[in-house]
C-alpha cells in the first residue's frame, strides 16, 4: 500500500551521524573564509602551489602498464615497493627503532585511516583515550566515534604535563595515549627530547601504549625534531607510529602509513580489510615511482626554505600588529600553525565570525580544538595557519586582524 509521505531518512541518522553532520567551527570559518572573500588564515592543509606536478606525470606516466594493478591488489600491507622505502627512509632518518621493517607498515588511504584503524583496534565503548590540551579536531572525533571517552591531558609549551599525564593514570584505565609531538595542531609546539623522555617513562609504569601522530616531522625550519616515540621505546614497542605524504608530496594522493608492532599488524589490516576499506596500488606505485626520481632530501629542503620564509613573515606580522595589542603567541619551529591567546576576549568564536565579516579576516577559534567539556578553555585563543600566506598578504590580514580586534572591542565598551 502506498504512503502518501516519503520516507524521511535523515530522521533514521544515528547521534553520531548526526554530531558528525553537524557543521564544525573549522569548517564553519573556511566557509565564511570563501564566502566573504576574506584573507584565509584557516586551512591547515599544503600549498598547491608548491606540489611536484612535473615530477608526478612522469612518474604516473607508465603505471598503467602493470595492469595487475588495476586488479584488486593482492598484497595485504600495500604495494612492497613502497613500504620499502618508507621503512628504509625512517631508518635512515633516525625515525624508527631498528626492529622496524616493511612487514611493519601498514599502507592507509593517508593518516586519518591508519588513526580510525588503531581506534577499531583498540577502543571499546567508553574506554577512556587521553589527548592533549588542545589537540587535533578529527582524530578526536574518530575517538568518540568508536565510543571512546576523551580526555584532556594539561599541556604546557613542551607539550604533555608529566605531573597532570601521572595523576589521570593513577586514577584512570587507559586505553592509549594520542600526541603530536612535532610542530603540533593547532598549537605549534614541540616537545622536547627531555619531556618525551619523562612521558615514556610514565606511560611505561602504567603499561599504556601512545598513538604517536608525526604529520609534521619533516617540515623542521630551525632544528632536527627530537627523537620519535616510537624510536625511544626501541624494543618496547608499546608506540603506533602514523604519517603520511600529505605534507611532504600532496595531500590529494591519499597514502599514509603506521608503523605497527608484529603482535597487532596482521589484525588491524584484518579489520581494513573486513570494512571493504581498499588503497589504489596504481596510486601507491605512481607514489614510489616518484620518491625514486628525486632526491627526498631536495625535496624536504625545498619545503622548509619555502615555508620558512612564510612562517618567518607571518611572525613578523604578528609583531608588527598583534603583539602591541598585548595578544600572546608562540614561535613554531616547524609545521603551519601559530597559537594564538587573547587576554581582552572571552568570545573568540563570536569574534573570528565579525573579523571575517566586517574586516574580511579568516582565523579559527581555538574552542575547536578541545574535548567538549573543556571547549571553554579555547574561548580566548585562535589558531592561524600560514602555510599559504605569503608575507605580503601576512602583512595584509594581520592589519585587518588587529582593526577588526580595536573594532569589536569599542563596539562592546
Amino acid at each position: 500500500m502506498a504512503t502518501e509521505a516519503e520516507f524521511v531518512f535523515r530522521d533514521q541518522l544515528s547521534t553520531m551521524a548526526k554530531e558528525r553532520l553537524e557543521p564544525s567551527e573549522i569548517g564553519e570559518m573556511i566557509k565564511l573564509t570563501i564566502e566573504n572573500d576574506a584573507i584565509s588564515f584557516t586551512a591547515g592543509e599544503p600549498s598547491a602551489d608548491i606540489y611536484p606536478l612535473a615530477e608526478l606525470k612522469e612518474a604516473f606516466k607508465n603505471v598503467f602498464d602493470e595492469t595487475s594493478l588495476l586488479a584488486y591488489y593482492k598484497d595485504d600491507f600495500g604495494l612492497i615497493e613502497l613500504r620499502e622505502w618508507i621503512a628504509d627512509r625512517m631508518a635512515v632518518d633516525g625515525i624508527a627503532p631498528e626492529w622496524v621493517s616493511k612487514d611493519n607498515i601498514l599502507l592507509t588511504n593517508g593518516a586519518g585511516e591508519a588513526i580510525q584503524l588503531v581506534s577499531e583496534a583498540l577502543i571499546d565503548p567508553g574506554s577512556i583515550v587521553l589527548v592533549e590540551s588542545p589537540t587535533y579536531t578529527e582524530s578526536l572525533l574518530t575517538f568518540r566515534k568508536q565510543g571512546a571517552q576523551c580526555i584532556s591531558v594539561p599541556s604546557d609549551d613542551n607539550g604533555i604535563v608529566p605531573e597532570a599525564l601521572e595523576d589521570v593514570l593513577s586514577k584512570r584505565r587507559v586505553r592509549f595515549l594520542y600526541t603530536i609531538p612535532n610542530f603540533q595542531n593547532p598549537s605549534g609546539r614541540t616537545s622536547p627530547q627531555e619531556r618525551r623522555e619523562e612521558i615514556l617513562r610514565i606511560v611505561e609504569n602504567y603499561n599504556v601504549p601512545i598513538l604517536e601522530d608525526d604529520p609534521y616531522h619533516y617540515l623542521s625550519y630551525d632544528r632536527v625534531p627530537p627523537d620519535s616515540y616510537l624510536k625511544l621505546a626501541g624494543e618496547d614497542k608499546r608506540v603506533i607510529h602514523t604519517n603520511s605524504f600529505s605534507k611532504t608530496v600532496a595531500p590529494g594522493m591519499r597514502c599514509g602509513w603506521a608503523v605497527i608492532p608484529s603482535s597487532l599488524i596482521k589484525q588491524m589490516n584484518a579489520l581494513r580489510v573486513s570494512a571493504g576499506l581498499t588503497r589504489a596500488a596504481i596510486v601507491q606505485k605512481g607514489l614510489v615511482n616518484y620518491l625514486k626520481s628525486i632526491d627526498f632530501n631536495e625535496r624536504v629542503n625545498f619545503l622548509c626554505d619555502t615555508y620558512r620564509v612564510r612562517r618567518n613573515g607571518m611572525m613578523k606580522a604578528i609583531a608588527d600588529h598583534l603583539d602591541p595589542l598585548g595578544i600572546k603567541t608562540n614561535y613554531p619551529s616547524g609545521g603551519f600553525f601559530v597559537w594564538a591567546e587573547v587576554p581582552f576576549i572571552d568570545d573568540v568564536k563570536s569574534f573570528a565570525r565579525f573579523a571575517v565579516v566586517e574586516k574580511k579576516i579568516g582565523i579559527i577559534p581555538g574552542s575547536a580544538f578541545f574535548t567538549q567539556d573543556e571547549a571553554h578553555k579555547g574561548n580566548n585563543s585562535f589558531r592561524i595557519s600560514f602555510a599559504k600566506v605569503s608575507p605580503e598578504v601576512a602583512q595584509d590580514g594581520m592589519l585587518r586582524l588587529a582593526d577588526a580586534f580595536d573594532n569589536y572591542s569599542s563596539n562592546r565598551r
